[in-house]
């Protein structure tokens, strides 16, 4: 016999103030992006040693880099000698790349791929200075499904990757099955979006705004005409696409060859998953595209949209991913500019919370691991 669920009840949605304070923002630095693992990027940005990337986390520099033995390595984008920054941002799919050392350019200390500090000019030896006491400040750095994860949080208290990615409703470990960690990025486009990043998630884990915002999503996946997101049959929360849709774009076609060994319904079906804090992975029969949200600040988010697909498929003369990538840049402004009209709504002194109906029930879930992760109570 199986259990009802039982009726749904309208929950509160954060308060206005979660989405517009400093003081939110800076609890939220310490509590989220500085706490756990957090998205930065694609780990073939940096395939060989040397390589690096420097990423602006939520106001902090860090650095990811391959060492000798191309493993991932994480530090903090500071010199131990007197804190100089060491490397300039590279920006979202661009990177940089050191033959042996990471040289400061002011006083030229260096240090290897692993952080430690292997050159000091103008240190006397008979200083009887340590180098072994003086290295990079490392942070966690992992590779999983070929994205990049960083943890700032200390050691002892870093949940590891793998479960702290199982913890949620949603999870892009229930995709192996794309090989995700074999594709590459194709095209990459960087917005910036005058709103809460919250806000940019809500927005994601939500349809009721698509028969409004987006009348072309709606003609190619229909469940989405009725604002719901899932219907609570389909494995995985995926969607089925129009009948004879096997492409993510306004014709359901494309020449892209399908992602090989999936399974038979994928070849019909988009998956949207959500990793929390701030990865938003869209999955088609033939392409990925991935949202990395990086905030800087209560009212301001970066977006990253990378397009993932097959590197054969890539490197095809044949290539034409436009019709993919035409239909989610429509779709991505439309979301970004009512993103922007919500985020003046709650900066309103009028505004102090909203309500979720039933079909917003995802973001509730959201709203309960936030605050979770930012040590208060959930609501139930």
């Amino acid at each position: 016999m199986s259990i009802q669920a039982p009726p749904w009840r309208p929950r509160p949605t954060l308060a206005g103030r979660e989405y517009t304070t400093q003081a939110t923002y800076d609890e939220e630095r310490e509590q989220i992006w500085f706490g756990g693992w957090v998205c930065i990027g694609r780990a073939a940005e940096i395939p060989e040693p040397g390589d690096y990337l420097v990423r602006d986390l939520a106001g902090e520099s860090i650095v990811v880099t391959r060492n000798r033995g191309g493993e991932v390595r994480g530090f903090y984008n500071v010199c131990a000698h007197r804190g100089t920054k060491l490397l300039d941002e590279t920006g979202a799919g661009a990177c940089g790349h050191v033959s042996k050392v990471i040289k400061c350019p002011y006083h030229a200390w260096s240090y290897d791929l692993d952080g430690q500090l292997v050159g000091t000019p103008n240190v006397d030896e008979d200083e009887g200075f340590e180098r072994a006491n003086y290295q990079l400040h490392a942070i966690g750095a992992e590779a999983y499904a070929g994205f990049l994860f960083v943890n700032l949080a200390k050691p002892a208290e870093r949940r590891p990757l793998f479960d702290s990615l199982r913890e949620g409703t949603e999870s892009i470990t229930n995709f192996e099955r794309y090989r995700m960690d074999e594709l590459r990025v194709g095209i990459r486009i960087v917005y910036e979006v005058a709103a809460n990043w919250k806000i940019v998630v809500e927005n994601f884990n939500e349809c009721l705004h698509c028969p409004t915002i987006h009348p072309e999503l709606v003609q190619v996946v229909p469940l989405y005409r009725f604002g719901e997101v899932w219907d609570g049959e389909t494995g995985d929360d995926g969607n089925w696409m129009v009948d004879g849709a096997t492409s993510f774009t306004k014709t359901g076609r494309s020449t892209l060859p399908p992602f090989p060994d999936l399974r038979p319904d994928d070849y019909r079906m988009y998956f949207g998953t959500y990793q929390f804090p701030n990865l938003m992975l869209n999955l088609h029969p033939d392409a990925g595209m991935s949202y990395i949200a990086l905030p800087r600040g209560p009212g301001h988010t970066t977006v990253v949209s990378e397009y993932l697909f097959r590197p054969e498929t890539i490197a095809a003369a044949e290539f034409a991913p436009e019709p993919v990538v035409e239909l989610w840049d429509l779709i991505s402004k439309q979301d970004w500019a009512v993103c922007e009209r919500a985020q003046t709504g709650v900066s309103s002194r009028a505004y102090r919370s909203g309500v979720y109906p039933r079909k917003d029930r995802f973001l509730f879930e959201f709203n309960e691991r936030y605050r979770l992760e930012m040590g208060r109570s959930p609501l139930g």
